[in-house]
């Protein structure tokens, strides 16, 4: 057993219950099992997906604890809608989850594919909107008083070069700066967050073609990926971490990134790149790179 796995406790999810979530993306896959786990530890949930027919219907199974906006989070206007329906009906969320994501076709071998303009949706969605769901989560743990938790879907695709989905990976990767970005500002919001990378999952967003060619490897279960979401949402140790899911197994990932960087970058600079790094991170003023939040 590597030092950074984690055993996946699911006991901590008693303390769910009464908590008010607000979750991006689930109506399927993934997100449907983690809606369904947090409904069935009696979190007050209200989720949004652009699917409507399947988000209404499961709203309708899960119970009246459990509510469904149609939401498209590629538009900060429609995310709003979303944070304003979640604190009419349960009050200001104490966890956020932006797990909307997409992936668009990528043929990097095709000129007719190279001539065309990039899938800018794919951005909007996997990017621009969990950027925009970080910001709302601080807007209502500031206002509302409430420690928070935010947890957002990346993938292992956000770490490891996945060709041929270049686009798709590139998003992801920018996901997991976001979670290196906002690892320090979070805390001032009174806020944790962390995401979890899944590897290869059995959904249908893999396709069957993909899923054909990775028979006899280990493959997660949507149900522990959503474990995994659940589990860093509500276990207060932790923060700043990255979560691998692979062979439904999960391993820390940033912690081990940290602690090698001077196996890598040397440790002169590594040293140097710290002391800058702090500096940089205090707060400037209001007219400075980073003004204060409070």
């Amino acid at each position: 057993m590597s030092d950074n796995e984690i055993i996946l406790d699911t006991s901590i999810f008693a303390n769910l219950e009464g908590k008010n979530v607000v979750f991006t993306g689930g109506a399927s896959g993934i997100g449907r099992e983690a809606v369904t786990i947090f409904a069935n530890a009696r979190a007050n949930i209200t989720f949004g997906d652009i699917d409507k027919v399947s988000g209404a219907k499961l709203a309708a199974e899960l119970g009246e604890h459990v509510h469904y906006k149609e939401t498209d989070v590629s538009s900060f206007q429609s995310l709003k809608d979303l944070f304003a329906a979640a604190t009419e009906v349960h009050g200001a969320p104490d966890i956020v989850c932006a797990n909307a994501g997409i992936h668009e076709h990528e043929d990097w071998l095709s000129e007719e594919y190279l001539e065309k303009d990039c899938a800018w949706r794919a951005a909007q969605v996997n990017f621009i909107g969990v950027l925009n769901t970080i910001k709302l989560a601080f807007l209502s743990f500031k206002r509302s008083g409430k420690p928070g938790s935010i947890v957002m879907t990346a993938s292992v695709a956000g770490y490891m070069d996945s060709s041929p989905v270049c686009f798709y990976a590139g998003t992801k990767h920018a996901v997991v700066g976001l979670l290196r970005s906002f690892t320090t500002i979070a805390p001032v919001y009174g806020a944790r967050i962390n995401l979890i990378a899944p590897w290869m999952t059995d959904t249908p967003f893999a396709g069957d073609e993909v899923l054909k060619r990775w028979e006899g490897l280990p493959i997660n279960k949507p149900e522990t990926c959503a474990q995994a979401i659940v589990f860093a949402a509500i276990n207060p140790k932790l923060h700043g971490c990255g979560i691998w899911v692979g062979g439904d197994r999960l391993f820390e990932v940033e912690k081990g990134y940290l602690r090698t960087r001077p196996q890598w970058l040397g440790q002169e600079m590594s040293d140097n790149f710290q002391e800058g790094w702090e500096r940089l991170s205090a707060p400037f003023g209001q007219n400075g790179a980073l003004s204060t939040l409070h």
